[in-house]
């Protein structure tokens, strides 16, 4: 559909609104007329408001648990939804810019953690055989999002779901079904302190949430 077009539309419904009768008559009579005109229903408009963006992510049938967290995390922060595109990268749904927010968030949230992940390996890891290695960084890496999102939790109040956004997701996508993570085993003590050191570096972390009116800015790390 003609997103210039839906625009227009929406700008039309937009000067309904306003004081001068005259002038909001007009704009409702013209938005009437293009709807007729091109076959477009007040459904169509409202649903023209929903925008998605993709973020790159790890491109697993089933995502690792910190994953899920850090894509929870951004979409708690900012009221959006998200789901895994047939690669599976992450796509995030919200109205006006916030999916375009989200997106970028989760990607600096993510190479945020991957960095972390790095350095913990060559720091604590390095002597590990390369299964335990991946095992205990992900242990780690779970306890970095846990803590990150707790963080968020804290700082934000919770939107919910919003009903456009379910909306569109059941019209444009109403064959989705629920995914599982890939949570980390936790065999032996010594993930104990993964889990710890992981849940420590992740509350060092310094979020400015930027969330001023919704999603005017998005989450910033330093």
């Amino acid at each position: 559909m003609d997103k210039a077009l839906l625009d227009k539309i929406r700008k039309c419904l937009a000067l309904g609104r306003s004081a001068n009768e005259h002038e909001a008559a007009a704009a409702i009579a013209k938005a009437r007329a293009l709807m007729d005109e091109h076959g477009i229903s007040r459904s169509d408009v409202d649903l023209a408001e929903i925008a998605e963006a993709t973020a790159r992510a790890s491109r697993t049938v089933k995502p690792p648990a910190w994953e899920v967290l850090l894509s929870a995390t951004v979409c708690l922060a900012l009221g959006v939804s998200v789901i895994l595109d047939g690669v599976g990268d992450r796509v995030f749904v919200g109205r006006g810019p916030a999916a375009e927010i989200a997106s970028y968030s989760f990607a600096v949230l993510y190479r945020s953690l991957k960095s972390a992940r790095a350095d913990y390996i060559r720091s604590a890891l390095k002597r590990c055989k390369p299964g335990r290695k991946r095992q205990r960084a992900d242990v780690f890496c779970e306890g970095w999002a846990s803590a990150v999102f707790l963080k968020v939790q804290a700082l934000v109040p919770e939107l919910g779901d919003d009903p456009l956004v379910e909306r569109y997701l059941q019209e444009r996508y109403p064959a989705l079904v629920p995914v599982g993570a890939r949570t980390a085993s936790e065999k032996g003590r010594s993930t104990d302190g993964d889990r710890l050191q992981g849940c420590m570096a992740g509350e060092a972390v310094d979020l400015n949430a930027g969330l001023k009116g919704g999603a005017e800015a998005p989450l910033a790390l330093s």
